[in-house]
């Protein structure tokens, strides 16, 4: 029987998932897992909602649940990396310092700075992980899921000899979107996706022969479709082609939208540092799976789309597959560079993971996506010789650095990251190059003052947010796959008539420090669903003023009983995301807010500015 390994188990609901998605094939059922953390509380708490799975599945694993790395690799024959070096606090500096300089992220975990110096601090951990499985687990498949997945598959393949794809959602997720967009089966349609990781591109889409853009581009034009992925529709209306990367991650990838001010993004609903709010996000997350995984409930098992479990069906039993994922180009791609990595279609059977070739990209395709590989290449060439110039000039290469300060600017950055960063890096000094440094010498800076920094903008920026609700729901589509903000599972003009809180059973909730009402907290993760939420805002005289808000996914307001906003959209939660006028009646005002929910969590926030008097 298997044995699975999964490093960096910590991350509770993923490792959940991907248990979930191996042990629902019977050849599996009694398979070893072995959950490795540097975290006991996370470890403990993956491990138990493990167990609550495999009860659910009726299977009997055997499981290990280890600190010792070399103990969970020992006689596997697959590995799951899933590790995040440095936490919040790395995250923080990633951020905070480029900020200083002028230079914002939505996500910063791919590319420029951000993705950068992720990559360049878990080159220890993956070099010294692919050390111990060439000791312990030779001839192990290393299935990796960490970002930046580009620069780590390097690592990987330039470093070591050890079996490896690198796996994301991107592919298989979007492709279900799109198909919704079109109103499609996936199973009656066919695509081809090119490209590298979050920068490939759908070459084909088509239902028996016949083309699918075309019709793509018209469903553009509907707002209820475009408002969900701007900046992605944006991209295909200049490039003729749809990328796999959500819009908040897209945004940072070229200079199109951040350099080009406040306006610009609001119209793209670009969100500056959704990714620190994700991290937010994830603490309440890690809190609510600790209580259930401590309680007696059993647990619902949902099949993911990771292809993980599929990769390992199909070594193991020989029944071939393809899937999507990241391996040296070695030509799959005609115009990138060998030794790039290459997203691409991929056959697995007992052989283990084939890329298929591709042929050329188009040339606008290559243009949007040289930079990146420019900068991948320069950072495995810093991390494996020593060499800090390389890190100057990978930013240097960067869309979004260069649009938006000049080279000594961007060295100085450099230094100071790297500073910020310090143990944590591989030695970048080795060997010594014409190519000058700053100069300058920076005093990393200390967790409490960046959190402090981190959380003044936050309570800045969220200080207007309505705290207290009341909530209804949550109310699952009937027809699974679809849902939007039409779906009236309760008499609305009897809700928006009420001149106190409505009937029915509503829960209190409190929203968090980003101004978000957590609904999977509140109540629970559900996909395909809508929710109610219902509170009461004084105001000493009627005014007019500007309310701002945010949801996951889209958002529907009445303001005593009047319909003041509306936004069908796919998206994450971040303050501001969108804006509305309103007027404000003397003495008790009636919010109501309604939240649908497509796939993933869910929450909403609304402001309403404090009178000016």
């Amino acid at each position: 029987m298997i044995k699975v390994a999964i490093i960096g188990a910590g991350s509770v609901v993923f490792s959940k998932n991907l248990t979930g998605d191996i042990l629902s094939y019977p050849e599996f059922k009694n398979a070893t897992i072995a959950y490795m953390d540097i975290d006991r509380e996370r470890l403990t708490v993956a491990a138990a909602l493990c167990r609550k799975v495999a009860k659910s599945l009726g299977a009997k694993p055997k499981i290990i649940a280890t600190m010792n790395r070399r103990e969970a690799l020992a006689g596997a024959d697959f590995v799951i990396n899933m590790v995040q070096i440095g936490g919040f606090d790395s995250t923080l500096v990633d951020f905070e310092i480029p900020r200083k300089y002028g230079l914002n992220f939505t996500i910063a975990d791919t590319t420029g700075p951000g993705g950068l110096f992720r990559a360049l601090r878990t080159y220890p951990l993956l070099t010294g992980l692919c050390r111990d499985m060439t000791a312990v687990c030779p001839q192990a498949w290393l299935l990796n899921y960490s970002n930046p997945m580009s620069e780590n598959m390097q690592t990987i393949s330039r470093t070591s000899g050890i079996k490896s794809v690198g796996l994301c959602h991107s592919v298989q997720g979007t492709f279900l979107q799109l198909m919704q967009y079109l109103g499609e089966s996936p199973d009656a349609t066919e695509f081809i996706c090119a490209g590298i990781n979050h920068m490939a591109f759908y070459l084909k889409l088509a239902k028996k022969g016949v083309d699918l853009y075309p019709r793509l581009f018209a469903a553009m034009n509907k707002p209820a479709i475009y408002n969900t992925n701007k900046v992605r529709f944006e991209l295909m209306r200049r490039l003729g082609y749809y990328v796999t990367e959500s819009s908040e991650h897209s945004a940072e990838y070229s200079s199109l939208f951040i350099p080009h001010g406040a306006e610009l993004m609001r119209r793209y609903d670009v969100p500056i540092d959704e990714y620190l709010r994700r991290c937010d996000g994830i603490v309440s997350e890690f809190e609510s799976m600790r209580k259930f995984a401590r309680s007696n409930k059993p647990i619902e098992i949902h099949r993911s789309h990771e292809y993980g479990s599929t990769i390992i069906h199909s070594i193991v039993t020989g029944k071939p597959s393809v899937v999507y994922g990241n391996m040296p180009n070695r030509g799959a791609i005609a115009n990138l560079p060998g030794t790039a990595i290459a997203e691409v279609p991929i056959l697995v059977d007992r052989n283990g993971c084939q890329p298929t070739l591709v042929g050329e990209l188009p040339p606008q395709l290559i243009g949007y996506i040289q930079p990146h590989v420019t900068q991948h290449e320069l950072f495995i060439r810093a991390a494996m010789e020593g060499r800090r110039d390389h890190v100057y000039q990978a930013c240097i290469f960067d869309p979004l650095t260069a649009a938006t300060m000049p080279a000594d600017k961007i060295v100085e950055m450099c230094d100071e990251l790297i500073a910020g960063h310090g143990r944590l890096l591989p030695k970048l000094d080795t060997k010594r190059t014409l190519v000058p440094t700053s100069g300058k010498r920076f005093r990393p800076p200390t967790a409490k003052q960046l959190r402090a920094s981190w959380n003044t903008a936050q309570k800045n920026k969220t200080e207007a947010y309505i705290k207290d609700w009341w909530l209804l729901g949550p109310f699952k589509s009937k027809q699974t796959g679809k849902i939007n903000l039409a779906f009236a599972p309760v008499d609305e003009s009897k809700l928006l008539a009420a001149q106190r809180k409505p009937t029915g059973k509503w829960v209190r909730a409190t929203a968090d420090a980003r101004g978000m009402v957590n609904l999977d907290v509140a109540l629970g993760q559900v996909e395909w669903a809508i929710a109610y939420g219902y509170t009461e805002i004084a105001s000493v005289h009627a005014r007019e003023c500007e309310l701002r808000c945010g949801s996951d996914d889209g958002i529907k307001i009445w303001l005593n009983g009047k319909l003041v906003h509306t936004h069908e959209v796919g998206r994450s939660y971040a303050p501001d995301s969108d804006r509305a006028s309103i007027r404000l009646e003397a003495g008790i005002n009636r919010l109501v807010v309604k939240v649908d929910n497509y796939v993933g969590g869910w929450g909403f926030g609304v402001a309403i500015p404090k009178a000016n008097f």
